[in-house]
Protein backbone atom coordinates (compact mmCIF):
# COMPACT_ATOMS: atom_id res chain seq x y z
CA UNK A 1 0.00 0.00 0.00
CA UNK A 2 2.83 2.40 0.86
CA UNK A 3 4.56 1.50 -2.38
CA UNK A 4 1.36 2.30 -4.30
CA UNK A 5 0.99 5.63 -2.45
CA UNK A 6 4.60 6.62 -3.17
CA UNK A 7 4.22 5.71 -6.82
CA UNK A 8 1.08 7.85 -7.11
CA UNK A 9 2.86 10.86 -5.60
CA UNK A 10 5.82 10.39 -7.92
CA UNK A 11 3.49 10.19 -10.93
CA UNK A 12 1.69 13.35 -9.83
CA UNK A 13 4.99 15.25 -9.40
CA UNK A 14 6.21 14.14 -12.81
CA UNK A 15 2.96 15.24 -14.45
CA UNK A 16 3.10 18.64 -12.72
CA UNK A 17 6.70 19.29 -13.65
CA UNK A 18 6.13 18.00 -17.16
CA UNK A 19 3.20 20.41 -17.50
CA UNK A 20 5.37 23.27 -16.29
CA UNK A 21 7.98 22.47 -18.93
CA UNK A 22 5.36 22.44 -21.67
CA UNK A 23 3.94 25.75 -20.44
CA UNK A 24 7.43 27.24 -20.22
CA UNK A 25 8.26 26.14 -23.73
CA UNK A 26 5.06 27.63 -25.19
CA UNK A 27 5.55 31.14 -23.80
CA UNK A 28 6.41 33.19 -26.90
CA UNK A 29 8.40 36.28 -27.65
CA UNK A 30 6.71 38.81 -29.91
CA UNK A 31 7.78 40.88 -32.90
CA UNK A 32 5.85 43.82 -34.32
CA UNK A 33 6.68 44.28 -38.02
CA UNK A 34 6.11 47.69 -39.55
CA UNK A 35 5.60 48.21 -43.27
CA UNK A 36 8.67 47.94 -45.51
CA UNK A 37 10.67 50.96 -46.61
CA UNK A 38 12.20 50.80 -50.11
CA UNK A 39 15.44 52.64 -50.85
CA UNK A 40 16.52 53.32 -54.43
CA UNK A 41 19.08 55.15 -56.51
CA UNK A 42 16.57 57.47 -58.20
CA UNK A 43 18.74 58.13 -61.25
CA UNK A 44 19.42 54.45 -62.05
CA UNK A 45 16.43 52.71 -60.43
CA UNK A 46 13.64 55.26 -60.37
CA UNK A 47 11.64 56.58 -57.46
CA UNK A 48 11.18 54.40 -54.37
CA UNK A 49 7.42 53.86 -54.70
CA UNK A 50 6.29 50.40 -53.61
CA UNK A 51 3.32 48.35 -52.45
CA UNK A 52 4.77 45.60 -50.25
CA UNK A 53 1.57 44.29 -48.72
CA UNK A 54 2.74 41.38 -46.60
CA UNK A 55 5.75 39.30 -45.64
CA UNK A 56 6.77 35.68 -45.17
CA UNK A 57 8.56 35.39 -41.82
CA UNK A 58 11.33 32.99 -40.75
CA UNK A 59 12.93 32.77 -37.30
CA UNK A 60 16.31 30.99 -37.19
CA UNK A 61 15.45 29.42 -40.53
CA UNK A 62 12.06 28.09 -39.39
CA UNK A 63 8.98 29.39 -41.18
CA UNK A 64 6.61 31.30 -38.91
CA UNK A 65 4.02 32.22 -41.55
CA UNK A 66 2.90 34.89 -43.99
CA UNK A 67 1.24 38.02 -42.62
CA UNK A 68 -0.29 41.25 -43.87
CA UNK A 69 1.61 44.33 -42.71
CA UNK A 70 1.81 45.85 -40.18
CA UNK A 71 1.44 42.92 -37.78
CA UNK A 72 2.37 41.64 -34.30
CA UNK A 73 3.12 37.92 -34.15
CA UNK A 74 4.41 35.40 -31.58
CA UNK A 75 7.81 33.77 -32.10
CA UNK A 76 8.65 30.64 -30.11
CA UNK A 77 12.31 31.45 -29.67
CA UNK A 78 14.37 33.63 -27.36
CA UNK A 79 17.85 35.06 -27.15
CA UNK A 80 19.63 36.01 -30.35
CA UNK A 81 17.19 35.09 -33.13
CA UNK A 82 17.77 35.66 -36.83
CA UNK A 83 14.60 37.10 -38.38
CA UNK A 84 14.15 36.85 -42.16
CA UNK A 85 11.41 38.79 -43.94
CA UNK A 86 10.51 38.30 -47.60
CA UNK A 87 8.86 41.38 -49.18
CA UNK A 88 5.65 40.18 -50.85
CA UNK A 89 3.54 42.01 -53.42
CA UNK A 90 0.18 41.47 -55.08
CA UNK A 91 1.18 40.62 -58.62
CA UNK A 92 -1.08 42.43 -61.12
CA UNK A 93 -2.83 43.90 -58.07
CA UNK A 94 -4.64 40.65 -57.26
CA UNK A 95 -4.88 39.31 -53.70
CA UNK A 96 -4.84 35.83 -55.27
CA UNK A 97 -1.26 36.35 -56.52
CA UNK A 98 0.65 37.38 -53.39
CA UNK A 99 4.28 36.45 -53.95
CA UNK A 100 7.84 37.32 -53.02
CA UNK A 101 9.03 40.06 -55.34
CA UNK A 102 12.45 38.73 -56.31
CA UNK A 103 13.86 42.05 -57.56
CA UNK A 104 13.72 43.22 -53.91
CA UNK A 105 16.34 42.16 -51.33
CA UNK A 106 15.24 39.93 -48.46
CA UNK A 107 15.49 41.60 -45.05
CA UNK A 108 17.66 39.66 -42.54
CA UNK A 109 18.62 40.85 -39.06
CA UNK A 110 19.33 39.31 -35.66
CA UNK A 111 17.28 40.45 -32.66
CA UNK A 112 17.62 39.60 -28.98
CA UNK A 113 14.15 38.35 -28.10
CA UNK A 114 12.72 37.91 -24.60
CA UNK A 115 9.62 35.96 -23.68
CA UNK A 116 6.45 38.10 -23.54
CA UNK A 117 8.39 41.16 -24.75
CA UNK A 118 7.51 42.86 -28.06
CA UNK A 119 10.38 43.91 -30.33
CA UNK A 120 9.54 46.29 -33.20
CA UNK A 121 11.11 45.71 -36.62
CA UNK A 122 11.40 48.41 -39.27
CA UNK A 123 12.26 46.38 -42.39
CA UNK A 124 14.13 48.01 -45.24
CA UNK A 125 14.67 46.64 -48.73
CA UNK A 126 16.21 47.74 -52.02
CA UNK A 127 16.55 46.43 -55.56
CA UNK A 128 18.87 43.43 -55.70
CA UNK A 129 22.55 44.46 -56.14
CA UNK A 130 25.74 42.56 -56.92
CA UNK A 131 25.85 39.42 -59.04
CA UNK A 132 22.07 39.24 -59.17
CA UNK A 133 21.61 42.92 -59.97
CA UNK A 134 18.24 43.96 -61.36
CA UNK A 135 18.32 45.03 -65.01
CA UNK A 136 16.30 48.16 -65.83
CA UNK A 137 15.60 48.37 -69.56
CA UNK A 138 13.33 51.38 -69.25
CA UNK A 139 12.64 54.10 -66.69
CA UNK A 140 10.19 56.96 -67.22
CA UNK A 141 9.45 59.44 -64.43
CA UNK A 142 8.73 62.39 -66.77
CA UNK A 143 11.09 64.59 -64.74
CA UNK A 144 13.62 65.35 -67.49
CA UNK A 145 10.96 66.45 -70.02
CA UNK A 146 12.38 63.97 -72.56
CA UNK A 147 9.33 61.78 -73.19
CA UNK A 148 10.10 58.11 -73.91
CA UNK A 149 6.54 57.30 -75.07
CA UNK A 150 4.98 58.03 -78.48
CA UNK A 151 1.60 57.54 -80.07
CA UNK A 152 1.63 54.12 -81.68
CA UNK A 153 -0.93 51.41 -82.35
CA UNK A 154 -4.67 52.05 -82.28
CA UNK A 155 -5.32 55.79 -82.49
CA UNK A 156 -8.04 58.03 -83.88
CA UNK A 157 -7.58 61.19 -81.79
CA UNK A 158 -5.38 64.26 -81.91
CA UNK A 159 -4.89 64.07 -78.13
CA UNK A 160 -1.57 62.83 -76.84
CA UNK A 161 0.24 62.10 -73.59
CA UNK A 162 1.45 65.24 -71.84
CA UNK A 163 4.06 66.05 -69.20
CA UNK A 164 2.67 68.25 -66.42
CA UNK A 165 4.10 69.44 -63.08
CA UNK A 166 3.33 67.02 -60.25
CA UNK A 167 1.91 69.89 -58.19
CA UNK A 168 -0.75 70.62 -60.84
CA UNK A 169 -4.37 70.61 -59.63
CA UNK A 170 -5.85 67.13 -59.76
CA UNK A 171 -2.57 65.20 -59.63
CA UNK A 172 -2.38 64.82 -55.84
CA UNK A 173 0.56 62.42 -56.05
CA UNK A 174 1.23 60.70 -52.69
CA UNK A 175 4.95 60.25 -53.39
CA UNK A 176 7.68 62.85 -52.93
CA UNK A 177 10.90 63.79 -54.78
CA UNK A 178 9.09 64.00 -58.09
CA UNK A 179 8.83 66.95 -60.47
CA UNK A 180 6.52 65.93 -63.30
CA UNK A 181 3.77 63.45 -64.08
CA UNK A 182 2.42 61.94 -67.29
CA UNK A 183 -1.17 62.77 -68.20
CA UNK A 184 -3.49 61.27 -70.82
CA UNK A 185 -6.66 63.31 -71.29
CA UNK A 186 -9.12 62.77 -74.13
CA UNK A 187 -10.94 66.01 -74.91
CA UNK A 188 -12.65 65.31 -78.25
CA UNK A 189 -14.85 62.57 -76.87
CA UNK A 190 -17.38 62.69 -79.74
CA UNK A 191 -14.95 61.21 -82.27
CA UNK A 192 -12.79 59.25 -79.83
CA UNK A 193 -12.48 55.46 -80.02
CA UNK A 194 -8.88 54.43 -79.23
CA UNK A 195 -5.67 55.96 -77.95
CA UNK A 196 -2.36 54.12 -77.42
CA UNK A 197 1.22 55.10 -76.65
CA UNK A 198 4.25 52.80 -76.79
CA UNK A 199 7.78 52.92 -75.43
CA UNK A 200 10.77 54.32 -77.23
CA UNK A 201 13.12 53.37 -78.81
CA UNK A 202 11.17 52.01 -81.75
CA UNK A 203 13.65 49.16 -82.04
CA UNK A 204 12.26 47.82 -78.77
CA UNK A 205 13.80 45.97 -75.83
CA UNK A 206 15.28 42.47 -75.75
CA UNK A 207 14.02 40.82 -72.55
CA UNK A 208 14.53 37.26 -71.24
CA UNK A 209 12.21 34.44 -72.26
CA UNK A 210 11.89 30.79 -71.09
CA UNK A 211 9.95 31.47 -67.89
CA UNK A 212 11.86 34.48 -66.57
CA UNK A 213 9.82 37.11 -64.70
CA UNK A 214 9.74 40.42 -66.59
CA UNK A 215 7.93 43.23 -64.79
CA UNK A 216 6.33 46.53 -65.65
CA UNK A 217 6.03 48.69 -62.53
CA UNK A 218 3.88 51.80 -62.53
CA UNK A 219 2.01 54.28 -60.39
CA UNK A 220 -1.31 55.40 -61.84
CA UNK A 221 -4.58 57.16 -61.20
CA UNK A 222 -7.46 56.78 -63.65
CA UNK A 223 -11.17 57.45 -64.06
CA UNK A 224 -11.53 54.75 -66.74
CA UNK A 225 -10.36 51.27 -67.59
CA UNK A 226 -7.09 51.26 -69.47
CA UNK A 227 -4.86 48.58 -70.89
CA UNK A 228 -1.18 47.63 -70.59
CA UNK A 229 0.34 45.32 -73.17
CA UNK A 230 3.27 44.69 -75.47
CA UNK A 231 4.02 44.81 -79.17
CA UNK A 232 6.31 41.99 -80.34
CA UNK A 233 8.39 42.11 -83.51
CA UNK A 234 9.17 38.90 -85.38
CA UNK A 235 10.80 40.17 -88.56
CA UNK A 236 8.15 42.18 -90.41
CA UNK A 237 5.33 40.74 -88.30
CA UNK A 238 4.12 42.98 -85.47
CA UNK A 239 1.84 41.41 -82.85
CA UNK A 240 -0.25 43.38 -80.37
CA UNK A 241 -0.57 41.45 -77.09
CA UNK A 242 -2.84 42.78 -74.30
CA UNK A 243 -1.55 41.85 -70.83
CA UNK A 244 -3.40 43.73 -68.10
CA UNK A 245 -6.58 45.78 -67.69
CA UNK A 246 -6.46 48.45 -64.99
CA UNK A 247 -9.72 49.58 -63.43
CA UNK A 248 -10.70 53.10 -62.30
CA UNK A 249 -8.96 54.00 -59.04
CA UNK A 250 -11.68 56.24 -57.58
CA UNK A 251 -9.43 59.27 -57.27
CA UNK A 252 -6.45 57.57 -55.57
CA UNK A 253 -3.03 56.55 -56.87
CA UNK A 254 -2.16 52.87 -57.03
CA UNK A 255 1.11 51.00 -57.45
CA UNK A 256 1.05 47.90 -59.66
CA UNK A 257 3.52 45.16 -60.61
CA UNK A 258 2.63 43.54 -63.97
CA UNK A 259 4.41 40.31 -64.86
CA UNK A 260 4.91 39.85 -68.61
CA UNK A 261 6.26 36.30 -68.22
CA UNK A 262 3.23 34.59 -69.79
CA UNK A 263 3.61 36.76 -72.89
CA UNK A 264 7.41 36.73 -73.20
CA UNK A 265 8.31 33.14 -72.20
CA UNK A 266 7.53 31.60 -75.59
CA UNK A 267 9.05 34.35 -77.70
CA UNK A 268 12.09 33.34 -79.75
CA UNK A 269 15.30 34.57 -78.14
CA UNK A 270 16.15 38.10 -79.25
CA UNK A 271 12.57 39.11 -80.07
CA UNK A 272 12.14 42.87 -79.45
CA UNK A 273 9.15 44.14 -77.47
CA UNK A 274 7.62 47.55 -76.81
CA UNK A 275 5.31 48.24 -73.86
CA UNK A 276 2.08 50.07 -74.65
CA UNK A 277 -0.63 51.85 -72.65
CA UNK A 278 -4.10 52.15 -74.16
CA UNK A 279 -7.29 54.08 -73.41
CA UNK A 280 -10.55 53.20 -75.18
CA UNK A 281 -14.10 54.49 -75.33
CA UNK A 282 -16.33 52.86 -72.73
CA UNK A 283 -19.47 51.61 -74.55
CA UNK A 284 -21.39 51.74 -71.28
CA UNK A 285 -20.40 55.36 -70.65
CA UNK A 286 -19.55 56.89 -74.06
CA UNK A 287 -19.62 60.50 -72.83
CA UNK A 288 -17.02 59.99 -70.10
CA UNK A 289 -13.78 61.85 -70.84
CA UNK A 290 -10.85 59.52 -70.05
CA UNK A 291 -8.25 60.95 -67.68
CA UNK A 292 -5.20 58.87 -66.74
CA UNK A 293 -2.15 59.93 -64.72
CA UNK A 294 1.03 57.84 -64.98
CA UNK A 295 4.33 58.02 -63.12
CA UNK A 296 7.40 55.98 -62.15
CA UNK A 297 7.18 53.58 -65.09
CA UNK A 298 9.76 50.78 -65.14
CA UNK A 299 10.57 47.71 -67.25
CA UNK A 300 12.86 45.39 -65.26
CA UNK A 301 13.94 41.81 -64.67
CA UNK A 302 16.64 39.65 -63.08
CA UNK A 303 19.01 38.48 -65.85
Amino acid sequence: MNHLFNFSILSFVLVVFSGCDVEKETIPSYIHIKKFTLTTDKFNQGLNTQDITDTKVFANGNEVGTFELPVTIPVFAEGDVEITLFPNIKETGSANYRKYYKPYVTYIETFHLEKLKIDTIYPVTSYRPGAGVVKFDWLEDFDDNALSLEKYGLNNTNDSIMIIPSNSPGVDAPFTNTINTGKIEINNIADFENFEVATLPRTGFIVPNLGIDVYVEMDFKSNVNFQVGIFTYAGAVVSRVPVFYAYPTNGVWKKIYINLKSETSDLPAGTPIRVFFGVYKDPDNPNLKPLVYLDNLKLLYLP
